[in-house]
């Protein structure tokens, strides 16, 4: 089917070819028009997002009252890094070689579709709001929340913890080499960019490890591929990306925004949420004990080999990461979009504490 490139493209015709061909929408009924609201304004950094509310001819009483489409960005910054990461394809896969067997609640997918030479992209999904409330990494999240998602993270790793089956994802890439990718293309330039517009949110030590993070960075993965399991990682595991469960939901928690799932080390997505979603008293009030608990359940689940004191480890390694990873997007970012700025802001100010806590600059490798 056609992909379309913008929201006026998604015509009534189209979405009824769309949804007949799900198996949503019977024979006889019809799309007669849609309205568009545009989501993720400073939410999401590389795509547009708009819910679709549907009106129908015929009978279409098991068909959505709305959905959610998702577009590759028409900012040319975003487009160019979600290409280098592979996002917009990675996602399109995702939906349709795993999507709800991934191990974690997610939306339901009722078109996917991409075209790489034309750079065109395109998802229909679950309007997850109608069942519930969407997360908001700027004001954070309560303790109980935070535990959640931890204790439905620990159950998605746990599934694919060293799985011969991850072989099978040729579209997932291995995290290792997707930091390799954005340290050797992106960072150079990004760095300076980076410490101009967020280096006052960041304590004096971080800023000065920025500017030569990348070789360092670069010598640290060959550590972790050699130290550490691999399992299926989210890649953006942030509360904007989260619905919380409400209003009957099948998922205590579904999670959205697939574009970087990648074969890595669980610690990754442990540091990326507490890391930039928590504010700082609120992360060193609960620290261990999400730790702890991300823990226990992986070897409730039959994880073995894989010591706390290992997970420790790993999760101080993964800040720096996560370092190097934003100082990308952060140079990047679409600076018109007040509430983007604000969050880039708040993550960039909550990261350097994680990591001036967790002393994480001395695991760098000189």
């Amino acid at each position: 089917m056609y992909i379309p490139t913008a929201f006026d493209e998604i015509t009534p015709q189209w979405l009824t070819e769309t949804l007949r061909a799900s198996g949503d929408l019977p024979a006889g009924a019809s799309v007669v028009s849609r309205d568009v609201e545009r989501l993720g304004e400073g939410v999401g950094f590389v795509g547009q997002i708009g819910r679709l509310r549907l009106s129908y001819s015929g009978d279409a009483a098991r068909a959505p009252a709305s959905v959610i489409a998702k577009l590759p960005s028409s900012e040319e910054g975003a487009r160019a890094i979600a290409n280098l990461y592979g996002l917009y394809e990675r996602e399109v896969h995702f939906y349709k070689s795993l999507g709800a067997g991934v191990g974690i609640g997610t939306a339901r997918c009722y078109w996917a579709a991409g075209d790489t030479e034309a750079g065109r992209y395109g998802l229909l999904l679950e309007d997850l709001g109608a069942t519930g409330r969407l997360g908001d990494q700027l004001g954070g999240c309560s303790e109980d929340e935070a535990l959640l998602a931890v204790r439905e993270l620990a159950g998605m790793h746990a599934a694919w913890w060293s799985s011969p089956k991850l072989e099978s994802f040729d579209w997932m890439h291995l995290g290792v080499d997707l930091v390799r990718a954005a340290m050797t293309f992106a960072y150079p330039n990004a760095w300076p960019v980076a410490i101009d517009l967020f280096g006052k949110h960041m304590s004096p030590e971080v800023q000065t490890v920025v500017e030569g993070l990348a070789p360092r960075l670069m010598k640290l993965m060959d550590v972790i591929v050699a130290d550490v399991p691999i399992t299926v990682v989210h890649g953006d595991f942030r509360l904007d990306n989260m619905f919380f469960r409400q209003n009957g939901a099948a998922h205590r928690l579904a999670v959205v925004d697939w574009q970087s799932p990648n074969r890595g080390w669980g610690a990754y997505d442990l540091a990326y949420f507490m890391g930039g979603n928590m504010p700082s008293e609120r992360r060193r009030a609960c620290e261990r004990e999400m730790l702890d608990t991300y823990h226990r359940l992986l070897v409730d689940a039959g994880v073995r080999g894989y010591s706390a004191d290992q997970l420790w480890l790993d999760y101080r390694r993964s800040m720096m990461v996560y370092l190097g990873i934003f100082t990308v997007s952060g140079a990047t970012l679409d600076f018109s979009n007040e509430r983007a700025v604000e969050l880039m802001a708040a993550i960039f100010q909550r990261l350097s504490d994680a990591i001036m806590d967790l002393d994480a600059i001395a695991l760098l490798p000189e």
